[in-house]
């Protein structure tokens, strides 16, 4: 546990150097102002039909590692999925795994809704992977599209 602690800063470090050098921001966000958890989630739903992908499931961020009277319901995972693009990825690269299926957290304040997203390019430059780079900015436009309807 000592050798984790001490390890913590430089793994910290590495981490937001590679974010400051990155050319894609690392996430992909959308403030939603004025409406509730379960209404932003209504719409996110609808937008990932809408864009060509399916509803998997969705969470709260704690889910199955608190009792379910605990669980924050102000934070809410959202996942879904292309499923030809994810046998697309997966026979291209198997760490496309690692970022499988798509995932959306909703963070309720309370102004309204931040919709957060990791960027899939961003992921691709990290792994420094230039062959999926195309297919990473293609659901780059995807997540911002998803993200922009729901935000309407």
């Amino acid at each position: 546990m000592r050798m984790l602690l001490k390890a913590l800063p430089v793994v910290l470090l590495s981490f937001f150097i590679g974010l400051a050098q990155a050319a894609e921001l690392a996430l992909l966000t959308r403030f939603v102002p004025g409406r509730s958890l379960d209404e932003v989630t209504a719409t996110l739903k609808q937008a990932i039909t809408s864009h060509n992908f399916t509803f998997v499931r969705e969470q709260a961020i704690d889910s199955r590692l608190v009792p379910v009277d605990w669980e924050a319901k102000s934070v809410r995972i959202v996942y879904f999925c292309n499923f030809n693009m994810m046998d697309a990825a997966l026979r291209r690269d198997l760490r496309t795994a690692q970022i499988m299926p798509c995932r959306v957290t909703l963070i309720e304040g309370r102004q309204g809704i931040e919709m957060v997203a990791v960027n899939p390019a961003w992921v691709s430059e990290q792994w420094n992977a230039p062959d999926l780079q195309p297919h990473c900015l293609r659901l780059k436009q995807d997540y911002l599209a998803i993200l922009e309807e729901a935000a309407l």
